[in-house]
């Protein structure tokens, strides 16, 4: 069952792929409007058919536009909210795929709960967003200097032994510290234990496998044990 039931709009020229992914769709209970494949088809449903909820964008079109360009369309125009199909080896292909904001991006092959966990994660990510309107910050002694970190330029958290490894948007700290009692330290509902190594900022996440999650062109590994808090937290 579904919280919201959407029109979802599949831009993908294998057809395989295509009716796989309309079938897991239908399955959890969304209504497939239109199969597109290509740029062109694409453009021509947005224009007449509307009331569009979301896309979802291969971004390797055989034709001479690209998913990427859809996207451009959709930001330029339409602003409905997209995820990308890709093949995690595209990996030049998702750093310039990043800089039209999809909301999540799906690696193929994926499976029904991939996609599942995918749409969880957006639904989630906004529900949290909502929650934390203030952009909260912490204060880290990194070697010699403190340093103070805006929360949500956190990308993921490492641990090492007797350290923390704080990999942000800019650049990477390593504070003396364990991984739980930091967690505990910036209580921020952002981040989330995802390994027993690892934690990640769930706003920066942009795909998630069976086995690990992805955020920029990094994957971070995903343990068995920590996969069912993740979704709960979403669903809240």
């Amino acid at each position: 069952m579904v919280d919201k039931k959407m029109k979802i709009l599949i831009v993908e020229d294998e057809l395989l792929i295509a009716e796989m992914l309309k079938e897991m769709l239908t399955d959890l209970g969304h209504d497939v409007i239109a199969i597109a494949k290509d740029f062109s088809i694409a453009k021509t449903v947005l224009e007449e058919k509307g009331g569009v909820d979301f896309c979802f964008l291969d971004i390797n079109l055989h034709s001479d536009k690209s998913g990427l360009d859809v996207a451009a369309l959709i930001n330029e125009k339409y602003f409905i909210p997209f995820a990308f199909l890709t093949s995690y080896s595209d990996k030049s292909k998702i750093s310039e795929a990043l800089e039209y904001k999809p909301e999540a991006y799906l690696v193929k092959p994926f499976s029904e709960i991939d996609l599942f966990t995918t749409l969880e994660l957006i639904k989630g990510r906004t529900a949290l967003s909502n929650l934390e309107k203030e952009p909260k910050s912490v204060l880290i002694k990194d070697g010699t200097k403190n340093i103070k970190l805006n929360i949500d330029e956190i990308l993921w958290l490492k641990s090492d032994n007797i350290y923390v490894e704080i990999k942000t948007t800019a650049k990477t700290h390593l504070i003396r510290n364990s991984i739980v009692q930091f967690l505990e330290e910036i209580n921020a509902l952002c981040m989330e234990r995802v390994h027993r190594t690892y934690a990640v900022n769930l706003n920066h996440v942009k795909a998630v496998t069976g086995q690990y999650l992805i955020i920029g062109e990094t994957k971070v590994p995903l343990s068995r044990k920590f996969r069912e808090a993740i979704l709960a937290k979403f669903q809240q």
